[in-house]
C-alpha cells in the first residue's frame, strides 16, 4: 500500500506501483501522476490497511493523513515517537545515558542561557524534514547567531511544509555527535528484525556542512558496515519494538558506537532517492519491503563490486525560481551520469536529483560536487 504525496514521485516509483498493481490513496498527487491502477478512497484505504498492515510513503507529508484516517494506535504511537527527535532521544536515554540535548519552545530560544549548553552543539526542529533549520553551533556567539538565521529561515518555510513535517514551535539543542555519517533505508519485519536495504554515506565539506548535497554507495561500504548497522539496528528495536516498519535512518558512527541523528518513518531515502538501488540490483526498495523480496549483498552486488554509485541533492539557489536546471552542461562536467530527476516542485527548494558512478578507486571524482555554485547550472 503506497501514500504519494508532495513534493516528488518518480517515473519510476509511478511505473512500479502500476505494474504490480500497488494499492495507492486516491489523493492530488495520485491524480497528478497515476492514470490508472488500484486507487483506493479514504475508506477504502484504510479498511485495506487494517487487513495488510504494511504502509509506504513517498513523503512525510502523508503523515496528516494517516494520522486523521489510520486508527492502528500503536502504529500511530511508533510514528510519532520515532518522528519527534525529542522524544526519541527521551526514550533513548538508556542506550545513550549521557547524551546532552535540551528541548526548547522557540520563544526561548534568544533568551536561552548558552552557560546551560554543551559546545559544539546542533540546533534543529523537533520535527524535521531534509536539513531546513539545522545549524552547527561551537561557541555563545555561534548561537546567537545561529538563532537568528533560524528564526529568518522558518519564518521563509512557513509554506514550504505542513506543521507535522517542519514542526515550528519546538526546537531540539544536542550535542555535537562526532563520526562519518552515514543514511540507512531499513525495515523491521514482521518478527521485529531488520533488513537493510541501502547503506550511504554522507559526505560533507567540513564540520559545519549540514547540507543533503552527496551520498555514496559501494560493495567496500556493505562489506565494513552491514554487519555493524545491522546489530545497531537489532539493539535499537530492543528499545523501539518496531514491527513491519520502513524508515530511514541517519547516525554517526566514530567506529565503536552508532548515535542516531534522525529517523524519517514509513519511507526510504527522500525525493525517491532510494531508487539508486535499482541501477545497482534491480529491486526497487519499495516492493522490497512490502513484498518481502530483498536481495542479499552478493546479489546486489554482482559484477558491480568495483563500483561506487552516488546521489546529489542540488539546491534550488536563491533568485533562480523561474530559472532552469542546465541537465546538459552538469553531463558534461560529471562523468558517467546514470539518471537527472528535475523536481518540478520549486517550493522544495531542490532544482533536480543526480544518480552517478565511477569506478571506486576514483571516488574523489565525486568531491567536487559538494562545493558546486548552483548559479552557474541554472539558465
Amino acid at each position: 500500500m503506497v501514500i504519494l504525496e508532495r513534493p516528488f514521485a518518480s517515473d519510476m516509483m509511478v511505473e512500479t506501483i502500476m505494474k504490480n498493481n500497488l494499492p495507492v490513496l486516491r489523493n492530488e498527487m495520485s491524480a497528478l501522476r497515476v492514470p490508472s491502477g488500484n486507487i483506493l478512497d479514504d475508506e477504502a484505504f484504510s479498511d485495506m490497511y487494517n487487513e495488510v498492515g504494511k504502509l509506504y510513503t513517498v513523503s512525510e507529508n502523508a503523515l496528516g493523513w494517516i494520522y486523521e484516517h489510520i486508527t492502528d494506535k500503536p502504529f500511530l504511537d511508533s510514528i510519532s515517537l520515532v518522528k519527534d527527535k525529542s522524544a526519541f532521544r527521551g526514550i533513548c536515554r538508556d542506550i545513550y545515558p549521557d547524551f546532552f540535548f535540551k528541548e526548547v519552545g522557540i520563544k526561548e530560544l534568544e533568551n536561552l542561557d548558552t552557560n546551560a549548553l554543551v559546545f559544539p552543539c546542533v540546533i534543529k526542529p523537533s520535527v524535521g524534514f531534509l536539513s531546513k533549520g539545522v545549524f552547527v553551533v561551537r561557541t555563545p556567539e555561534d548561537y546567537h547567531r545561529a538563532v537568528e538565521a533560524l528564526l529568518r529561515d522558518f519564518a521563509n518555510a512557513k509554506a514550504d511544509f505542513p506543521e507535522f513535517v517542519v514542526g515550528r514551535s519546538r526546537f531540539l539543542i544536542e550535542e555535537y555527535i562526532h563520526g562519518e555519517e552515514f543514511a540507512v533505508d531499513t525495515y523491521y519485519d514482521e518478527n521485529e528484525t531488520p533488513v537493510i536495504l541501502n547503506i550511504f554515506h554522507h559526505k560533507f565539506i567540513d564540520e559545519s556542512d549540514t547540507s543533503d548535497r552527496l551520498y555514496m554507495t559501494s560493495r567496500t561500504l556493505f562489506d565494513r558496515y552491514e554487519e555493524s548497522f545491522t546489530q545497531f539496528l537489532t539493539n535499537l528495536n530492543r528499545t523501539l519494538h518496531l514491527r513491519n516498519f520502513p524508515m530511514h535512518i541517519e547516525f554517526r558512527y566514530d567506529g565503536k558506537k552508532a548515535v542516531p541523528i534522525e529517523i524519517n518513518p514509513l519511507r526510504f531515502t527522500g525525493f525517491c532517492l532510494n531508487e539508486l538501488q535499482v541501477f545497482i540490483s534491480g529491486c526497487h526498495p519499495m516492493l522490497s519491503y512490502l513484498r518481502g523480496t530483498h536481495v542479499s549483498k552478493e546479489e546486489m552486488w554482482k559484477e558491480k563490486e568495483t563500483l561506487t554509485y552516488a546521489f546529489t541533492v542540488l539546491d534550488l539557489p536563491a533568485g533562480c525560481e523561474e530559472m532552469a536546471f542546465d541537465e546538459a552542461k552538469f553531463r558534461a562536467d560529471f562523468h558517467d551520469v546514470i539518471d537527472v530527476r528535475v523536481v518540478p516542485d520549486r517550493t522544495s527548494g531542490v532544482a533536480a536529483t543526480v544518480f552517478l558512478r565511477t569506478e571506486t578507486s576514483n571516488e574523489s571524482a565525486f568531491d567536487p560536487i559538494m562545493s558546486l555554485d548552483m548559479r552557474e547550472y541554472m539558465r
